[in-house]
């Protein structure tokens, strides 16, 4: 993976923002990308300065998060910063999605049977999430690693989304994130969209094709992103650059619409010179 925000890569974002008349869609994880990550399930708010960024970035171009969080959970945290949200993991899209009686009667007797394998287990809890469910864990500690997984893999139908210090349980029939931004990119009429991660879910978003998503992998380790950032830290770095180059893109646009009226001026001054009574 490639430095995204060193200088001989920043004319792939120019690119991106240009987008030849068709605004980029602009998407992000949460967790760890817009936010610390946090051991509470309920996690932590984004700085003030991420909200600021962002709140001017989508001004300008369409703007999603797309979050393992439910979205009740994910709109507490991020508010009006976005104006468009997808929670856990693409099955709630733009709103808190229904979900048929049966999905949701087979998703709680997973739970039971989840939280009867783990009893005893230290450290290991269980996040409800309406047609899902997620199982935080203790990743220093093995035993608790193991029982989790164990427990989940032996539930039949199910979708299992390993990420850091949690596995996320869904129907095998739900859409992934993928999906979701494949349909935010037909939504919102865009060509082509930035996708910012750092988890093992959001690989289903960097294996769309590069002609459909830029990814951009936030921290350490493997991906099938093209390009990277070294850590949560540099995501304020990426959201400035897209920022600055939407703005010089503005500029440029003025500039050439005041001489294209200079232009237009001179010429009718001469037919105005030349009319008699």
């Amino acid at each position: 993976m490639k430095d995204l925000l060193l200088p001989r890569n920043l004319p792939v974002l120019a690119r991106l923002v240009d987008g030849g008349g068709h605004p980029p869609l602009l998407a992000f994880d949460y967790d760890g990308v817009l936010a610390p990550l946090v051991p509470d399930p309920d996690g932590t708010s984004m700085s003030r300065r991420t909200r600021s960024l962002l709140t001017a970035l989508a001004a300008r171009f369409p703007l999603a998060i797309v979050s393992g969080r439910s979205f009740a959970r994910l709109h507490r945290v991020a508010g009006r910063a976005a104006p468009f949200l997808v929670g856990n993991h693409g099955a709630e899209y733009l709103h808190r999605t229904p979900v048929p009686e049966a999905i949701l009667l087979r998703v709680r007797r997973w739970e039971a049977r989840v939280l009867e394998a783990l009893t005893g287990v230290p450290g290991a809890r269980l996040e409800h999430k309406h047609s899902t469910f997620s199982v935080h864990y203790s990743q220093s500690d093995r035993r608790a690693a193991r029982a989790v997984l164990g427990a989940v893999r032996a539930l039949p139908g199910a979708r299992i989304v390993p990420g850091k210090n949690i596995v996320n349980v869904l129907p095998s029939a739900f859409p992934s994130k993928g999906d979701a931004v494949r349909k935010l990119l037909r939504h919102l009429g865009c060509q082509r969209a930035l996708f910012v991660g750092d988890d093992v879910t959001d690989e289903d978003v960097f294996a769309l094709p590069r002609r459909l998503v830029l990814g951009v992998h936030v921290g350490p380790g493997p991906s099938r992103a093209p390009y990277r950032l070294k850590g949560r830290e540099e995501v304020d770095g990426l959201l400035e650059a897209l920022l600055r180059l939407a703005r010089e893109r503005e500029g440029a646009a003025r500039r050439a619409r005041r001489a294209a009226a200079r232009r237009l001026s001179r010429l009718a001054a001469p037919r105005a010179a030349g009319e008699g009574p």
